[in-house]
């Protein structure tokens, strides 16, 4: 994989596994209605299935595979879900989240000569990206369960901090990574030495800075949910554009 649509599927193969690990890993199972799941797992499915699809025309291997996989998993999960087979779903998601990850630690491998390096870029943009979904989708998710505590926005914000201090990881990764030429496909002006490093770094530092306002306004709860939802909308733009500038160098 090489060009604008390797960058994109990475990003959408890390925004999926992400936000599938984040998901459970944050134990709404069984507190948030069954809607969220409904909702947070179809993107996640789209972007699983559009991460296999960028990447199946341009590769073949192990990781292809195991992406095809994992995005099937999470439809299944899904029909399962709208069937109300809630345990079966669970067991499926669980699986598809396992998958996931093992797709993406196969992506890393097959990088190239650091794949140890390789892996770790990914996996700490894989929690960049999917805690900061999983907390705006989460945030909008208060708007229909109103009575919902807000000690799940909570624990959303500390998983946005630690998807803000992986990034960082991520960028001095990607420092150890060459530019390629011109660019790479995209700008001419990426290609500029240590250009999309600085770049991924202020926009991360944005994000640590939003997430400094979403942990106050989620302490905070009531209405003050939904302006931290409102944080989130940045977070997103910011947070895809800086791993954007970071994956770039991926390649």
């Amino acid at each position: 994989m090489s060009g604008p649509l390797g960058v994109m599927s990475v990003l959408l193969l890390e925004a999926a596994v992400g936000g599938a690990v984040v998901l459970w890993a944050s134990g709404v199972w069984g507190s948030v209605r069954r809607g969220f799941f409904l909702l947070m797992g179809a993107v996640l499915a789209l972007s699983a299935v559009g991460a296999w699809t960028l990447t199946r025309g341009q590769s073949v291997g192990r990781e292809v595979t195991a992406l095809g996989l994992f995005a099937a998993l999470l439809v299944v999960w899904q029909v399962l879900l709208i069937l109300r087979q809630e345990m079966l779903s669970r067991a499926v998601g669980l699986a598809g989240a396992a998958i996931g990850v093992a797709a993406l630690v196969l992506f890393g491998v097959a990088h190239g000569t650091q794949p140890a390096l390789a892996v770790a870029e990914l996996a700490l943009g894989a929690l960049f990206l999917g805690s900061t979904l999983f907390g705006l989708l989460l945030g909008h998710w208060y708007l229909v369960e109103r009575r919902l505590s807000n000690a799940y926005m909570i624990r959303s914000a500390w998983w946005y901090i630690a998807g803000v201090v992986a990034a960082v990881g991520a960028a001095i990764l990607s420092a150890q990574n060459p530019p390629p030429e011109m660019g790479g496909g995209f700008s001419p002006v990426l290609g500029v030495p240590g250009f999309s490093v600085m770049l991924a770094v202020g926009l991360v530092g944005i994000c640590a800075l939003i997430a400094g306002f979403v942990w106050k306004l989620a302490q905070e709860g009531g209405r003050s949910i939904q302006a931290a939802t409102g944080m989130f909308y940045l977070a997103v733009i910011m947070a895809f554009s800086a791993e954007l500038s970071t994956k770039f160098r991926f390649f």
